[in-house]
């Protein structure tokens, strides 16, 4: 089962208790990198949380905010009263110095840092993570769910350009002796000129037209390249996280493709093997995007 490593889940709980609320969304990423957000009070979830998320995803950089809203008349409200009538009593005297009425409304005065603090009553740590443990689940089996889904378009993908690879290489094999037979006209007719000029011994003349004409074949590239995709394909029925072996093996291709096309000067498969080339980066890409 091929998973994105992009992919989005929620799931909110709302009872007479409070509503408790978990959203997850993912990047590329090389790792699996958590980033959580939790309520202030709630960070002894952390642990809890991530050994959780780590359990279903091995890469990508996860974000998670969990919210939580109380119901329950478990929290009081602190109202710090020496200042709050410092505060009114400054508007006074403004009011008093400047001679104009300085208006004191009692929310802006509450919303000032330090006039009032909710604080909430110690809650019970189990009992509350059996009400968020179901939630974090649920959301968590939608952003598995999403990113499987994702991962399905994109082993689409990257089965029909394999296959598109494989019939550039059987444009290119067949193509393979003429390419030898003319490499080696080439070259015979060459170096027989340059050797009747330096008296070089007839054997020892065959002997090195021999060794270029195997050193131009790309029959084992192409081998090795066949067997390549062969296990590109083997790595996507695979039900296990492939991303890290599937850029491992894509950097393979890329480099007999290389080699492939170093050793190649017929204009017809050099055309072959730079949209060869093309279809590798593509496929390169789209692997960063896979769990």
């Amino acid at each position: 089962m091929i998973s994105s490593l992009t992919g989005f889940g929620r799931a909110s709980l709302t009872d007479e208790a409070g509503r408790i609320s978990v959203e997850l969304k993912s990047v590329n990423n090389r790792f699996l990198q958590l980033d959580l957000h939790l309520p202030y009070g709630f960070n002894w979830l952390d642990g809890l949380i991530r050994q959780q998320v780590s359990s279903q995803i091995s890469r990508g950089k996860v974000y998670l905010h969990l919210e939580a809203v109380d119901y329950s008349p478990s929290q009081d409200v602190i109202i710090n009263r020496p200042l709050l009538k410092k505060l009114v009593d400054l508007s006074h005297e403004v009011s008093a110095e400047t001679g104009k009425q300085m208006p004191v409304a009692l929310d802006g005065l509450l919303s000032l840092p330090g006039v009032m603090k909710v604080d909430a009553k110690v809650i019970d740590n189990e009992q509350m993570w059996q009400r968020i443990k179901p939630v974090v689940d649920e959301a968590l089996a939608n952003f598995v769910e999403a990113r499987r889904r994702e991962g399905e378009n994109l082993a689409r993908d990257l089965r029909q350009r394999s296959d598109y690879l494989k019939e550039a290489l059987s444009l290119v094999e067949t193509r393979i002796p003429e390419i030898k037979q003319q490499f080696a006209t080439r070259f015979t007719e060459r170096i027989t000129e340059l050797a009747e000029k330096a008296e070089i011994d007839e054997s020892r003349l065959n002997t090195e037209i021999a060794i270029w004409v195997d050193r131009s074949d790309v029959s084992e590239e192409i081998t090795r390249l066949r067997s390549h995709l062969k296990e590109f394909d083997n790595i996507l029925d695979s039900d296990k996280p492939i991303g890290r072996r599937l850029d491992f093996l894509v950097q393979e291709i890329n480099r007999e493709a290389n080699t492939l096309g170093s050793k190649t000067s017929d204009v017809s498969v050099t055309q072959t093997i730079i949209d060869i080339k093309c279809e590798i980066e593509k496929i390169r890409e789209q692997a960063q995007n896979i769990e």
